[in-house]
């Protein structure tokens, strides 16, 4: 049966069975993308149907239905009447203006709406996201007000949120308009990128006034709430907010000992202050009523307060239905017909932006005021290089495109949430940011802080786990993380700093982690000897950048400071005893950085046959050459020349002969530590004790073997003893892996094997002496370090440069003055063949080649390391040496079969050689496991 007037045909067919129109038209034979069209019907439904006679009905895959009649065989009056029907629905009728062929079909701007058996024909919001939305004024701001939704236009804000014409009028003219033009001069001046239009003045709320009713339940004793509800301010103080409603939580505990807080807005109050303060109040818990008046009259606050009982009108306030509109703002889809982004109040975000970006394309307001303070430089600036752990706040990174994939095309909605959560945290890294914090800074009208709200829990936690923000010495996490999925457990091998942090932050989360480690004390090349007046670090104590340096962060949280490096390094010549002339010094420096330079260009255009050529050699190439057309032929600059190579061998950790050319300096292809160099005065092991505290750390236990074979992985220690776990993070260091100390079960992939006998493992040495008196500040003018240039032919590396650890005001106490030097490249390796004394000896001497002037007494107490000789550490960090390339790091990073996973700074190819890239790539893997 088929006719031009199906909606007559489904309400014959509802009538008689019971089921609604879209139930009817879903079980249609023809349910899919077809349109039909029909042309006969029956006498007897014609009757009732005669004034239409042809038209189309179109069934879409997801059960929407349009009947599209002919508009030259009806009238206005006709639709009226036919479309009277029972169900409380609004329904939309297209219409076609012609039917010609060149004609297209277009939507009249009508809906209908079906309530109480009455029609009503209204005026549609004329964007594509409101189908089915009648639309309702929100200003309220003129006597005209369309109450209704009878106006002559809508303005669209949201789905949810529109207002009239005459509203809008009510800015284009006399004082309204004035205010407007206050806010655009404002806007322009604060670098304002968008066209200051009115609709964006009335979304970002300038045009309203907090003078909300608003009731919000708390409890006066006990946990904090379990039901969230969202409240939209009563009008019972018959005063309008204008442009937007400040959506609050109120939260309900559904218990007797409930009381509810009600505020009153005073006249002179900020938004931004109001608003905060209501939030405290929300999140206050177990908190005396007393104190909640003690608060408010201390803060001098800009809200009436008056506690009421449930009972003292008969009715509890949080028992009131939550506004619909708010639930349909968590629709995945809603964000996107927004008329205009979100802009966030004095978004913290705006403290590290100001003056270089436009705040309203990465969602925040230019209206807002900036005090610019800080240090911490999370965010990239326009005229700045690549920096590491920095943010592009106008762009997503790819992993959070993975992450977050729904907000790849309106990148604004992220990109507000997650700079608000990245400054929050450097503004104040000694404490957890949880999303109750951040959601007191998400100040903006309307229903989308409702979404905002709801989405930057998930971004947290993404960030979290990522270790990128509440990582290092935070200990407690709040209950709002969720924990690891399954009770999940790890064993980490190696209490070294990447051992530990992994375990740290797999720990804060839930997992079941036991550390196995083969020393009597943790930390790994981390160790401190205090035994000289100040702490004096055996192995790492150089951050190389200190801006966003987790490592740095870690310092902050346990409250060690840490001596930032002056650039000054005065060079003192062993053959003269005389500092170097500062105009040699640079000329030097220059040519030797002219070489690298020259490297460098060689680097990006070598081929697989220079694969082989090791930095010494491809350096005397360059230099051979460069010599010729430069005016290097004095002795003092042949040796300074060496100084700069010792200082090379130094960084790589090997001599330059065993270094590969091609690929040397891999990692500066990626974004560094920016900032001065600094050195760990109080000593790092203290940042590691702080770290293992809480945590389950079997000491002298000797990993000998590792099983992962079959669904669990088995750990076998030397002592026999076998721990059972679903994965294990190997963190020992790579001359342990390369003697093969460790039995793997299956064996390691032929990549990670491959990696593992190709990287390098560099040895350099450090000695530490302790004089009775200070006799170098005078002639190096108190600088933090100094650098000895050895005479022509002797060999490179014997103590190049000397670090000052007196502390300052200090150079007259005998028990503080101490320096502290390296062995590098060749000379490394000859002090296996000495005694500490002998060695001491050699440094001494050369002291007094450098201060003839001086009456150098004998060392009170020296120190000599021996990492070479280690049997459980065996190096100081690794190299690229020659056959290697930066691929072997990613190999050594990569996991097998899910279950074993590496980290240690041989596994970091953008931060190798330092402590700091064995800190990031434990937080790495522990965010592997986490997911």
């Amino acid at each position: 049966m088929s006719v031009p007037f199906m909606v007559s045909i489904a309400r014959l067919a509802v009538a008689e069975s019971g089921i609604s129109m879209k139930q009817y038209l879903a079980a249609l034979p023809f349910r899919s993308t077809a349109i039909r069209t029909f042309t006969d019907c029956p006498t007897s439904l014609k009757s009732r149907s005669s004034c239409w006679s042809s038209g189309t009905l179109s069934i879409f895959e997801k059960g929407w239905y349009c009947f599209t009649p002919s508009i030259s065989l009806m009238c206005p009056n006709a639709m009226a009447t036919r479309l009277r029907q029972t169900s409380d629905r609004l329904q939309r009728r297209t219409i076609i203006k012609s039917t010609t062929s060149r004609s297209r079909p277009q939507r009249v701007n009508r809906l209908v709406e079906i309530a109480n058996g009455k029609d009503a024909v209204v005026l549609r919001c004329s964007h594509r996201g409101c189908r089915d939305v009648i639309p309702v004024c929100i200003l309220k701001l003129s006597d005209r007000c369309s109450t209704t939704f009878k106006s002559a236009k809508w303005h669209h804000i949201s789905c949810d949120e529109h207002y009239c014409q005459c509203c809008y009028d009510c800015y284009t003219q006399k004082s309204g308009l004035r205010k407007v033009n206050d806010w655009r001069r404002l806007w322009k001046l604060n670098g304002g990128k968008a066209l200051p239009s009115i609709k964006l003045f009335i979304a970002e709320g300038q045009s309203a006034t907090i003078d909300p009713f608003l009731h919000m339940g708390r409890m006066l004793y006990g946990e904090e709430g379990r039901g969230w509800c969202w409240r939209k301010p009563s009008s019972a103080n018959k005063r309008n907010l204008c442009s937007g409603t400040l959506f609050l939580m109120c939260k309900y505990m559904g218990k007797k000992e409930m009381l509810h807080i009600v505020l009153f807005a005073k006249e002179g109050g900020s938004e931004s202050q109001n608003l905060c303060e209501i939030e405290q109040i929300i999140l206050l818990s177990s908190t005396l009523l007393d104190s909640v008046y003690e608060m408010f009259e201390m803060a001098d606050s800009a809200w009436h307060i008056r506690v009421i009982s449930p009972t003292d009108d008969g009715q509890d306030p949080c028992s009131v239905a939550e506004d619909p509109v708010a639930r349909r703002a968590l629709v995945s889809y809603w964000f996107k017909y927004l008329a205009v982004p979100p802009l966030l109040k004095n978004s913290p975000a705006a403290v590290f932006l100001k003056k270089e970006y436009y705040f309203d394309l990465l969602g925040m307001s230019p209206t807002m005021s900036v005090s610019v303070e800080q240090n911490a430089r999370p965010f990239y600036m326009a005229t700045d290089y690549d920096r590491a752990r920095c943010f592009r706040p106008d762009a997503m990174e790819p992993d959070e495109i993975k992450a977050f994939p729904e907000y790849e095309s309106e990148q604004n909605f992220y990109l507000c949430l997650r700079n608000l959560i990245v400054a929050l945290w450097n503004l104040n890294p000694s404490n957890w940011i949880t999303p109750a914090d951040c959601k007191k800074k998400i100040i903006c009208r309307g229903l989308i802080r409702i979404l905002l709200t709801h989405e930057v829990g998930r971004i947290l936690q993404f960030l979290t786990h990522q270790g990128l923000v509440n990582f290092g010495l935070l200990k407690n996490p709040p209950n709002c993380f969720s924990i690891a999925p399954k009770k999940m457990s790890v064993v980490v091998v190696g209490a070294g700093i990447s051992g530990i942090a992994a375990a740290r932050q797999l720990q804060n989360f839930g997992v079941n982690v036991v550390v196995l480690e083969i020393k009597e004390k943790a930390g790994g090349r981390i160790v401190d000897d205090c035994s000289f007046g100040v702490p004096v670090g055996r192995g790492g104590q150089l951050i190389t950048g200190i801006i966003n340096n987790p490592f740095c962060v870690l310092c902050f949280q346990a409250g060690i400071n840490f001596r930032v490096l002056r650039e000054e390094c005065p060079l003192i010549s062993e053959r003269t005893g005389k500092i170097v002339n500062h105009d040699v010094d640079r000329q030097v420096e220059c040519h030797f950085n002219a070489l690298l330079d020259v490297i460098e260009h060689w680097q990006r255009r070598g081929d697989m046959d220079d694969n082989l050529l090791t930095l010494m050699k491809k350096v005397d190439r360059c230099y051979s050459a460069h010599k010729c057309g430069s005016s290097l032929e004095s002795v003092d600059e042949e040796e300074l020349f060496n100084f700069h190579i010792s200082n090379l061998e130094y960084s790589c950790g090997s001599p330059l002969e065993m270094v590969s050319g091609l690929h040397w300096n891999q990692n500066e292809k990626f974004p560094q530590f920016a900032g001065s160099h600094a050195l760990m005065t109080a000593g790092c092991a203290r940042i590691t004790d702080q770290l293992v505290e809480g945590l389950d750390v079997r000491y002298c236990k000797k990993v000998v073997g590792i099983d992962y074979s079959s669904e669990q992985v088995k750990v076998c220690t030397a002592d026999e003893e076998t721990f059972i776990c679903d994965k294990v993070i190997v963190t020992v260091p790579l001359a342990v892996l390369k003697k093969e100390c460790i039995e793997f079960l299956p064996a390691l992939p032929d990549n990670k094997l491959k990696a593992i006998s190709t990287l390098g493992c560099g040895i350099i040495e450090k000695i530490a002496l302790r004089f009775s008196k200070n006799f170098w500040s005078k002639k190096t003018n108190a600088a933090d370090y100094f650098g000895s240039v050895s005479s022509k032919g002797q060999q490179r590396g014997f103590f190049n440069v000397f670090y000052d650890f007196t502390p300052p005001g200090s150079s007259d106490d005998e028990t503080c003055n101490v320096l502290m030097c390296y062995l590098s490249g060749e000379s490394a390796q000859l002090i296996h063949s000495k005694t500490d004394e002998a060695i001491v000896d050699l440094c001494v001497q050369t002291l007094r080649r450098m201060f003839p002037e001086e009456d150098i007494p004998e060392p009170m107490k020296y120190m000599v390391t021996r990492w070479g000789q280690d049997p459980d550490i065996g190096m100081a960090y690794s190299y690229i040496c020659v056959g290697a390339t930066g691929d072997d790091y990613d190999a050594m990073a990569e996991t097998v079969k899910g279950k074993v996973h590496f980290a240690g700074e041989a596994t970091s190819r953008q931060f190798p050689q330092t402590f700091t890239g064995a800190l990031v790539s434990g937080l790495r893997e522990a965010s592997k496991i986490l997911g």
